[in-house]
C-alpha cells in the first residue's frame, strides 16, 4: 500500500541520492511501509537512472530499497538524501552544528575565564607578596618601636643618673669650697701660732741673756 499523508507526499516523485556513495539511486514512484516488531521501514519503489553522467539519463528497470526513517538525512523539493545508516538526519546535523557552535562559544568563554583567572592569580600572588613585605615591614617597625622604648627608658634612667651626678658635683664643689676655707683658716691659724711660738722662744732666749725684747723677728 502506498503510504498516505504528508510524509509520503514529501518522498514520492523525487530523486534519491546516497550521501555516502554520492550516487543517484533512482526516482521514487511509490512508497510502502513495513513494520517489524516495534520498528517500521520505508519500502521505496524507484526507477533506476542510467547514463546520467553522460548527459543521457534514462530510466531503466524499477528497483526497491528498504530504509529506516532515520536513514533520511534531508528531504528537498527535488531530492531525498539518505545516509545508509551512516549519516544522521539533517535536523540532527543542524543540532550538532548548533551544539558545536555553543560548545565553541563555551570554549571561548572558558578561555576568557581562564585568562582572567590567570590574571587574578597573578594579581593575587603580587598582593600576597606585597602583604608579606608589609608584614615584614610591620614587624621591623614593631622591633624598632620596642628598641626605641627600651632606649627611651635607658635615656630617662641616664638622665636621672646625670641629674644625680650634677647634684653630687654641686655638693662636692660646696665641700671643696668649705675645705678651701678651712684650709685657708687653718694655714692662717698655724702661721699665727707658729709666729707667736717663735717669738716667744726668741723673747725667752733674749731675756735669759739679758737682752731687750724685740717686737718683731
Amino acid at each position: 500500500m502506498v503510504q498516505s499523508g504528508d510524509r509520503a507526499n514529501q518522498i514520492v516523485n523525487k530523486f534519491v541520492v546516497s550521501l555516502t556513495t554520492g550516487r543517484i539511486l533512482g526516482y521514487v514512484t511509490d512508497i510502502n511501509v513495513e513494520v517489524e516488531d516495534t520498528k517500521f521501514f520505508f519500502i521505496l519503489k524507484m526507477k533506476v537512472v542510467e547514463n546520467l553522467g553522460k548527459g543521457q539519463g534514462i530510466f531503466s528497470n524499477e528497483s526497491k530499497i528498504k530504509i529506516e526513517p532515520s536513514d533520511i538525512v534531508n528531504v528537498g523539493p527535488d531530492v531525498i538524501v539518505i545516509g545508509d545508516g551512516k549519516v544522521p538526519p539533517l535536523r540532527d546535523i543542524e543540532q550538532l552544528v548548533q551544539v558545536k557552535g555553543e560548545y565553541e562559544e563555551l570554549r571561548r568563554h572558558l578561555a576568557e575565564k581562564e585568562t582572567l583567572l590567570k590574571e587574578l592569580k597573578s594579581e593575587n600572588s603580587e598582593l600576597r607578596r606585597q602583604l608579606d613585605e608589609a608584614q615584614r615591614e610591620l614587624r621591623r617597625c614593631e622591633v624598632m618601636k620596642e628598641d626605641f622604648e627600651h632606649l627611651k627608658e635607658q635615656l630617662i634612667k641616664q638622665e636621672g643618673e646625670l641629674e644625680m651626678a650634677r647634684e653630687y658635683i654641686k655638693l662636692l664643689e660646696g665641700v671643696r669650697e668649705d675645705i678651701d676655707t678651712m684650709k685657708e683658716t687653718l694655714e692662717k691659724l698655724v702661721s699665727e701660732v707658729l709666729e707667736g711660738t717663735v717669738r716667744s722662744v726668741i723673747d725667752e732666749e733674749l731675756n735669759s741673756r739679758g737682752l731687750k725684747k724685740t717686737g718683731y723677728l
